[in-house]
């Protein structure tokens, strides 16, 4: 009985240092920039495109913050020079926003 009670209060105890984590890393994402550089056609649009997997490694190289790219919320690959505010889901109910400037 002892051993179960134990059980559940060590899962407990990895649950709620998981959450701990995911809102410092939220909160490091604050009033950080990425920006990627990239190349671009004669009319503006980009060769290829931007990708979760360039984000998450330019996050790591510019900032030394690791995220998995599956966490980065991008509907859509981004396939023109601007600055974009994307959702980086860290754990359920915990969410920062990650701002990424797309330059040439």
């Amino acid at each position: 009985m002892a051993k179960e009670e134990n059980k559940e209060a060590a899962k407990a105890r990895k649950i709620e240092l998981e959450k701990q984590a995911a809102r410092e890393t939220a909160a490091q994402f604050e009033g950080i920039v990425v920006k990627i550089k990239v190349s671009s056609g004669a009319d503006g649009r980009l060769y290829g495109a931007v990708t979760t997997k360039d984000i998450a490694e330019a996050l790591l190289e510019q900032h030394k913050i690791e995220v998995d790219k599956r966490k980065i919320v991008l509907d859509d690959p981004i396939k023109a020079y601007g600055t974009y505010t994307l959702d980086v889901k860290l754990y359920p109910e915990i969410a920062g926003k990650l701002t990424v400037v797309v330059c040439g």
